[in-house]
């Protein structure tokens, strides 16, 4: 072995010794670009990397190839190696400790330590990236923060000028009602500097084979087709996988020719419910369009590389139909799961809190898992979507928050939505949800 390398033996990985040494393998063989055009360990951390003088980095001045070896992954990259708990990795441990699979552990299929450094350090290039293209979108999604959609900060400081008290309290309640309000103004465009559009395309050409793109909507901003249109030309597009995050409000027709040229394409569908409840969810979606544009992805799913997967944003405004979504994902493919068509981990929001489901009351808890429960014989030969349907059976019925700290998350809840929905003038979560309002009158008399 080199001696600049970590002299390790080597180490057969199973579950439980991947998660007791905080291993993950996204810090070996992942690259990330948040939506800032900062950088990160991956998706589910909060922390920008930085170098030794404690300054972040950023896609517009520091290089990706930098990046991957930057003072905060290679300090990361030792303290898993030491088996140490590493700080930004706080919201795997936490659905870990929920009983769901997190991220690191579907990730952990191989063992690295051998390829490292002695200061952490990495000869390789990462295989895998995903790229956020900034927070330009058509849609203010009941979840989503600014820093995700340019819309709903836009929605907010409209509702602010007539209601600056909500305002106020609106970035008082950071985490809790708006993942992020230090500016509600803010529009992440890194990708249209050009010396970072071409750096970033060189780099994707040359070393990743497997990117997951995401908004913002990348659809609706044109440098995502750009890049198709550079790997096309190129003729990188057979050896790259895409993973595509969208809304399913918009489809490029050029896509009929680059997908089958693909290794591989997978299209994430963030469908949060069926008609007016996906609509109101993503507002100002509209289901039909969305169910059209399903159809078109669907019709391209004629040779082996392609599949479609179904990614709900489990939250308090849709668990009660997560039975019928399921249902409807099934019908939508033709009963078949597995190469083309798929559900993803369920994955349950977090933040905003008054999203999070465990702010419910109990009764009204109860009432949907029993509704939940009644269904589950329904996806018998479906073991995945069984395995995490019971993850949410269990949730909704564990009490995760003391009363009064639920009660306040159930009174931000509804002043929050009670005045976006009253800017809408739209459907309104009262209408829709009839038995949570009831559920949630009663809990707060």
């Amino acid at each position: 072995m080199n001696q600049s390398h970590i002299n390790l033996q080597p180490v057969k990985m199973c579950a439980e010794s991947v998660m007791s040494k905080s291993y993950c393998a996204k810090l070996w063989n992942h690259q990330y670009v948040h939506m800032s055009g900062s950088m990160r360990f991956c998706c589910a951390t909060l922390d920008d990397l930085a170098d030794g003088n404690g300054n972040h980095l950023h896609i517009n001045k520091d290089p990706l190839h930098n990046a991957w070896n930057s003072d905060s992954i290679k300090k990361a990259r030792l303290q898993m190696i030491n088996g140490d708990p590493v700080s930004a990795c706080v919201k795997c441990v936490e659905q870990e400790s929920r009983g769901y699979d997190s991220m690191r552990e579907t990730g952990n299929k191989e063992h690295n330590f051998e390829r490292t450094n002695r200061d952490g350090s990495v000869d390789h290039r990462p295989a895998s990236m995903e790229l956020h293209l900034g927070n330009v979108c058509n849609l203010k999604c009941k979840m989503c923060g600014q820093q995700y959609s340019n819309q709903v900060g836009k929605e907010l400081l409209e509702i602010g000028q007539k209601d600056q008290s909500f305002l106020k309290w609106i970035k008082e309640q950071s985490g809790n009602v708006n993942i992020w309000t230090n500016d509600l103004a803010v529009e992440y465009k890194w990708f249209q500097d050009p010396k970072t559009k071409r750096q970033l395309f060189e780099y994707i050409a040359e070393h990743i084979k497997d990117i997951i793109v995401i908004g913002g909507e990348p659809t609706v901003i044109p440098e995502f087709w750009e890049l198709f249109e550079y790997l096309s030309a190129r003729d990188k597009l057979k050896d790259i996988e895409i993973t595509l995050n969208t809304n399913l409000t918009n489809v490029n027709p050029k896509m009929t020719s680059w997908l089958p040229k693909l290794k591989s394409w997978t299209v994430w569908a963030s469908v949060d419910g069926l008609g007016e409840r996906t609509e109101y969810i993503r507002y100002p979606s509209n289901f039909d369009k969305v169910c059209e544009n399903l159809e078109f992805y669907k019709k391209l799913l004629v040779g082996n590389n392609g599949r479609i997967t179904l990614s709900p944003a489990i939250q308090l405004l849709n668990i009660d139909q997560l039975d019928d979504i399921l249902k409807w994902w099934l019908d939508f493919a033709d009963g078949q799961l597995g190469k083309k068509f798929e559900v993803s981990w369920l994955s349950q929001v977090w933040y905003p809190r008054i999203c999070n489901y465990d702010i419910a009351p109990r009764d009204y808890r109860h009432m949907v898992a029993d509704k939940l429960e009644k269904s589950l014989e329904y996806f018998s030969g479906h073991d995945m979507i069984r395995g995490y349907y019971k993850g949410q059976l269990k949730n909704l019925r564990a009490d995760h928050l003391d009363e009064p700290t639920a009660k306040a998350f159930q009174q931000s809840f509804i002043r929050y939505n009670d005045m976006q929905d009253n800017h809408r003038k739209s459907k309104t979560w009262r209408q829709l949800l009839p038995k949570l309002e009831e559920s949630l009158t009663n809990s707060l008399k």
